[in-house]
């Protein structure tokens, strides 16, 4: 279980890494001033997609059980991509509208992933322990 969390969450990584030119590239094509609407979307579906995975809990899967432990590591997947490449889109753009924002805003964007990704691992934990 371990292993397979790990290797679930180095790969969202490496998929936001990836996604980042084509984000770039994507959200400078947006006038400066529809950028301000972009973020209220980007925000409201952070807020979804954080409750959707605070939602989420290992302790009801069957961690014997293979298919449910993929099925888990599929939805904590979806969610934790989706709230990487959502933080990845709202730093892009508010870098462009406010630059001087730009390092204070990566930074707490990365504070942000890096507790979704400590509450991935405690939460898979629990089941680690509980065996």
């Amino acid at each position: 279980m371990r292993r397979e969390n790990i290797a679930k969450n180095i790969l969202i990584i490496i998929l936001a890494i990836i996604f980042y030119p084509y984000l770039a590239n994507n959200l400078a094509l947006i006038d400066a001033g529809q950028l301000n609407n972009f973020l209220l979307i980007i925000s409201i579906l952070l807020v979804t997609v954080c409750f959707a995975n605070f939602a989420f809990t290992y302790e009801r899967v069957n961690s014997k059980s293979i298919g449910q432990r993929w099925l888990a590591h599929a939805a904590t997947f979806c969610f934790m991509l989706l709230m990487a490449l959502l933080l990845e889109s709202m730093a892009i753009s508010v870098q462009t509208i406010y630059p001087t924002l730009s390092v204070l805003i990566w930074f707490f964007s990365g504070l942000l992933y890096l507790g979704i990704v400590l509450y991935d691992f405690w939460d898979a934990q629990r089941i680690i322990n509980n065996k």
